[in-house]
């Protein structure tokens, strides 16, 4: 199925994409056309040594997932990763679900689908130890809602933004005083990709602007120079311990130009240990 083709199966009002089509017959041309994507095929394999732990998913900031486009291809990755982990461990999983915009008849569709599905505002860790159990999804989470996450739960498999380019419009020292749990997460991830240097625009030295009138005398040796105050991320305490990216599809390279158009947009899974 083409871009174009896509497109055109959704018709504009307003600030909403509401399907031409019934919602079921949009899901299912968009499992369709994920079946056949090089992304969920990574997506399985970086998940497949996972599937045996996973007990819960917990999806947040999915939005309305009957009314938007967007939504709605990630509502069609859910669905795909459910029944993923029933084909390879021949059992059914918990789905726990929240998000305040969801409209009435998203939640009586939520509610129509089984006992499985939950509509939970709040999250409570059934034990601490049993962490890699639940498999976090959240397609396009704000900041504030990623760090209260970190602050008060112990995710493990982090389906998300991509922690270090979501964040880059901050500096380091600005992340942390914003956002410490992203901060140190961001910290630890740096040196083992390759977005390293490119994202975060902060380094340990920078120079001044200096006006060119006032340029004109001066040597280049005599630049001034600002040293940015170290970072002691040893302060922030955390529960996790370490960070690592397990696949960002390619640097997003499986994600850009098809037919779900910005619905998984950096979308990187992450694993978090504590």
């Amino acid at each position: 199925m083409d871009l174009e083709a896509t497109r055109t199966k959704f018709k504009k009002t307003g600030k909403k994409v509401l399907p031409a089509k019934s919602f079921e017959e949009i899901v299912r041309a968009n499992r369709d056309v994920l079946k056949e994507s090089v992304f969920l095929s990574n997506l399985f394999q970086i998940l497949q040594p996972h599937v045996n732990n996973i007990k819960k998913i917990r999806c947040l900031a999915i939005g309305n997932f009957r009314e938007d486009f967007p939504a709605t291809y990630q509502f069609t990755l859910l669905l795909e990763i459910i029944d993923y982990i029933k084909s390879e461990d021949d059992r059914d999983v918990l789905i726990s679900l929240y998000d305040p915009i969801f409209t009435k008849e998203e939640i009586q569709y939520l509610k129509s689908l089984g006992s499985r599905w939950l509509i939970e505002e709040e999250f409570l860790e059934s034990d601490a130890r049993d962490y890699e159990s639940v498999l976090y999804f959240l397609p396009h989470a704000p900041l504030d809602l990623t760090e209260n996450i970190l602050s008060s739960q112990r995710p493990h498999l982090w389906l998300a933004n991509n922690m270090i380019s979501h964040t880059d419009r901050y500096t380091k020292a600005k992340l942390c005083e914003k956002y410490p749990n992203l901060g140190k997460l961001v910290h630890y991830l740096q040196p083992n990709t390759a977005l390293e240097g490119k994202k975060l625009h902060d380094v340990d030295d920078f120079e001044t602007f200096i006006p060119k009138r006032k340029r004109k005398n001066r040597n280049n040796s005599s630049k001034l120079k600002v040293k940015l105050p170290e970072i002691d991320y040893n302060s922030i305490a955390t529960k996790f311990k370490s960070c690592q990216i397990l696949t960002d599809f390619d640097e997003g390279k499986y994600l850009k130009e098809k037919p779900w158009i910005n619905s998984f947009s950096d979308l990187t899974l992450h694993a978090i240990e504590y």
